[in-house]
């Protein structure tokens, strides 16, 4: 039986003092350090596709580095681009770039192995494809949204896809998932019911009204206290969680093979 997946004990817990960013919102804080630390392993001058790079969020991390992006053309952001395409068809050569970034792209993409592929085709061999999915979330930019993922099925694309799994991370687990997803839950108790939206919703434009009368008071008192109380406290309180079966997502470093 093959051996299981290893993965970073870290789990990613970023110190005691993470910093603003790192206890409000671990998940993305997590992402942008995992990035940090990848971007100074590269070598000076090294070429670095962010591919499906959205508003390029993390190009600073990348300037010894030679950074270029793409998304898909009509995307979801107005940034400008080196160039557009869709993730299974990437219009450069074969063995390109030194490194990929790919960060929470792959659940939108509809054959996320062809898209593994052919990020693979365009990576030098040796080159390093730094990727995070999600676990749990939900539903966003939909129509587009079609995954989530585990472990195991990063391992199983990586080895359908020439890739060698060189390092593999929980980004937390229940009480970050939880810190993360409550606050949204209050938020969008109002949300739902906006009355500026409900004809274009197709919602009863007196129903919305009185919703929101009644649930103006809880929110105003539930959304903060679990968005800047609780939130920041399961930061710490997830090392409580050691399974951490119940993660948000991963930070996964795929280094492409030699030989397919």
């Amino acid at each position: 039986m093959k051996p299981p997946i290893k993965l970073n004990p870290r789990a990613g817990w970023q110190g005691w003092c993470p910093g603003w960013v790192g206890m409000m919102d671990p998940e993305n804080g997590r992402i942008a350090a995992f990035l940090q630390e990848e971007a100074a392993r590269l070598a000076g001058g090294a070429r670095v596709l962010d591919a499906g790079a959205g508003t390029r969020p993390y190009a600073e991390y990348f300037s010894r580095q030679k950074y270029e992006s793409c998304d898909m053309p009509g995307g979801f952001y107005k940034q400008q681009h080196d160039f557009e395409c869709f993730l299974h068809a990437i219009p450069q050569p074969d063995n390109s770039y030194d490194a990929i970034i790919n960060t929470q792209v792959l659940e939108h993409v509809p054959d996320p192995l062809a898209v593994m592929r052919e990020l693979n085709r365009v990576l030098k061999p040796g080159g390093r494809l730094l990727l995070t999915v999600p676990f749990t979330a939900p539903l966003h930019a939909e129509p587009w949204n079609f995954f989530q993922f585990t472990h195991y099925g990063i391992a199983e694309l990586a080895r359908q896809s020439n890739f060698e799994v060189a390092a593999c991370e929980k980004m937390g687990g229940a009480f970050w998932a939880l810190g993360k997803r409550l606050p949204e839950a209050f938020r969008k108790w109002l949300k739902q019911y906006d009355p500026t939206r409900a004809k274009k919703r197709g919602q009863s434009l007196t129903r919305s009204i009185v919703m929101t009368l009644l649930l103006f008071v809880p929110w105003l008192i539930c959304y903060p206290i679990s968005g800047y109380v609780f939130r920041p406290l399961c930061y710490w309180l997830d090392r409580l969680d050691i399974e951490k079966s119940f993660t948000l997502g991963y930070t996964i470093v795929l280094v492409k093979k030699s030989a397919a």
